[in-house]
C-alpha cells in the first residue's frame, strides 16, 4: 500500500520531492523534448492548455515549437506567481513556480508521441476555401478516430492540469476553496494570454 501511494504521489504530486532549481532544470529538459517531438510529429502545443495535431502535409518551423513552449510556460509562471502573491501572505519563490510549472508539462510527452500515429492527423482543409459538404464528409468518415484522439489527449491534458494545480498549491502553500478558485482563474487567464501572445508572435 505504501508503495502504491508513493507511485501515485510521484505521478500527481512530485513537487513534494522536486522543486526549485532541480524542478526547473528537469522542466526545461521536458519542454525541449516537447519542442522536438512536437516538430517531428506535427503536434502543436499552441497555448497554455492546447494540443493540436496538424495536417501531415503542412510543415512548420521548429522555431514555432520552441515559441509554443516558452510562451506557454512563461505566461503560466508569471500569472500563477502574481496570483499567489495576491491570495496568500506565504513566502513565494518565483523559481519554485517556474520550475514546477515547467515540470507539469511532462504528461504532454505522451500526447506528442501519439502524434506519430498518422491517423491522428485529420485535415479538413482551409475553412475559408473548403466547401461545407466536403468538410462534413471528412468529419463523418473520421468521427471514430477523432473521438479516440480527443479522449486520449484529454487524459494527458487533465494529468498536466492536475500537476499544475499541485505545483501551484505546493509552491504557494495554499489549499481549499481559495486555492481552487484562484487556480482556475489563473489558468484561464494564462490560456487567454498565451493565445494572444502566440497570435501576435506567429
Amino acid at each position: 500500500m505504501k508503495n502504491n501511494n508513493s507511485i501515485t504521489t510521484w505521478l500527481f504530486a512530485p513537487f513534494r520531492f522536486i522543486a526549485g532549481v532541480k524542478a526547473l532544470i528537469i522542466g526545461l529538459a521536458v519542454m525541449f523534448l516537447l519542442s522536438i517531438l512536437g516538430y517531428l510529429s506535427n503536434t502543436h502545443f499552441d497555448g497554455a492548455l492546447d494540443i493540436h495535431y496538424g495536417c501531415l502535409a503542412a510543415d512548420t518551423l521548429y522555431l514555432n515549437h520552441i515559441i509554443y513552449q516558452l510562451a506557454g510556460w512563461g505566461l503560466l509562471t508569471v500569472v500563477f506567481y502574481l496570483t499567489a502573491r495576491i491570495v496568500t501572505k506565504s513566502s513565494i519563490r518565483l523559481i519554485d513556480i517556474a520550475g514546477t510549472m515547467a515540470l507539469s508539462q511532462a504528461p504532454l510527452i505522451f500526447a506528442a508521441l501519439l502524434g506519430f500515429i498518422p491517423s491522428f492527423h485529420i485535415c479538413i482543409g482551409d475553412i475559408n476555401t473548403t466547401k461545407i459538404g466536403e468538410m462534413m464528409a471528412i468529419l463523418r468518415e473520421n468521427a471514430v478516430m477523432m473521438t479516440i484522439a480527443g479522449l486520449t489527449t484529454m487524459l494527458f491534458a487533465i494529468w498536466s492540469v492536475v500537476l499544475k494545480y499541485n505545483a501551484y498549491t505546493v509552491s504557494a502553500n495554499i489549499k481549499g476553496v481559495v486555492g481552487g478558485i484562484s487556480f482556475a482563474i489563473a489558468l484561464i487567464v494564462a490560456e487567454i494570454l498565451s493565445k494572444i501572445a502566440l497570435y501576435i508572435i506567429l
